[in-house]
């Protein structure tokens, strides 16, 4: 494995060099796929160009040894080692059938429930349909063909957004009109005041933990408390950012409990070893682990995060 993925850099990283002897720059869809790469792995090393290449050739702006190092740190199941050999296993049974002892690939690194013939939502979709071709509204057999609560909806959401148009630019924490009926919803739902202007909109998860790691994550001192096993994405952020992960465990005989004394003595190790820890990381549920905290545990999170001045990253 360390051999494919050893070679697949050589290879990127000649390319990367050829690129530079054109006078034009990397296009976009060749610095995406170098940078794919890049932060999927930190195992690779190449060579720095010897002197007397450097001496024919113009410097290279790009390469391993030149890039953020953050980068190269980063270790990211979701692209991985794993994923990209198994990438290249699905081509070779697709261009070879029976090249290999199995037929079919089960991709588990992500849970990708719609991949493996979960059907989606009809209500979300059908919002979303009509609110991005708007002009269906006006049509006749629409109201045949859409339930009336998604033509309602989308009415709804679009008398929100400028222009009526999707492809607008909005406000940067998302459209006023949507922050207030999801406030709405959740002052509903936990019997507590949510304030819209406290609501930042995101296009997933993933944008949403970027940020906040952007935020909290100062120098390699602070450091981000976070589950294990847990969803690499936060492993492989603070990496990116700059930070220190900060593990505590989830106990597998306890169906991947989180026992509330095991999370004190590791923040207490980290404080000991001159760590600034800002946040804790909760998965609620768990990924990949699928356990829900009870609401005594939950309970039991908050109050250690009021009483050490931690931020809650709640992932719901």
């Amino acid at each position: 494995m360390r051999r494919f993925v050893a070679d697949k850099a050589k290879s990127l990283f000649h390319l990367s060099r050829s690129f530079q002897r054109r006078p034009e720059p990397l296009n976009p869809l060749q610095s995406l796929l170098l940078t794919r790469f890049l932060s999927s792995t930190s195992i690779v090393d190449c060579p720095s160009p010897s002197p007397s290449s450097s001496t024919m050739d113009p410097p290279t702006p790009l390469t391993l040894h030149t890039i953020n190092p953050k980068v190269l740190k980063c270790e990211y199941a979701v692209r991985g080692e794993v994923v990209t050999i198994a990438q290249r296993l699905q081509q070779e049974l697709k261009d070879n059938p029976g090249s290999h002892p199995f037929d079919e690939i089960l991709y588990c690194n992500i849970g990708n429930p719609q991949s493996l013939g979960q059907q989606p939502i009809t209500f979300f979709r059908e919002v979303l349909a009509l609110c991005d071709h708007p002009s269906l509204l006006d049509k006749s057999e629409t109201s045949g063909l859409f339930s009336a609560d998604s033509i309602d909806r989308a009415w709804t959401i679009l008398d929100q957004i400028p222009g009526r148009a999707t492809g607008a630019y909005s406000h940067s924490q998302g459209i006023k009109g949507l922050r207030d009926a999801i406030a709405a919803g959740i002052e509903a739902r936990d019997g507590f005041p949510s304030d819209p202007n406290d609501i930042f909109l995101t296009d997933g998860a993933s944008p949403g933990v970027h940020m906040m790691m952007q935020l909290l994550i100062r120098s390699e001192s602070d450091g981000i408390l976070c589950p294990i096993p847990q969803y690499p994405l936060y492993s492989a952020s603070i990496a990116l950012h700059g930070g220190t992960l900060v593990p505590y465990y989830l106990d597998e005989a306890t169906g991947w409990g989180l026992e509330i004394s095991d999370l004190k003595k590791q923040f207490a190790a980290a404080k000991s070893k001159g760590l600034s820890v800002r946040a804790l990381v909760v998965i609620n549920p768990g990924n990949p682990t699928g356990q829900v905290l009870s609401e005594e545990n939950q309970r039991q999170i908050v109050e250690f995060c009021k009483k050490e001045g931690l931020v809650l990253l709640a992932d719901e």
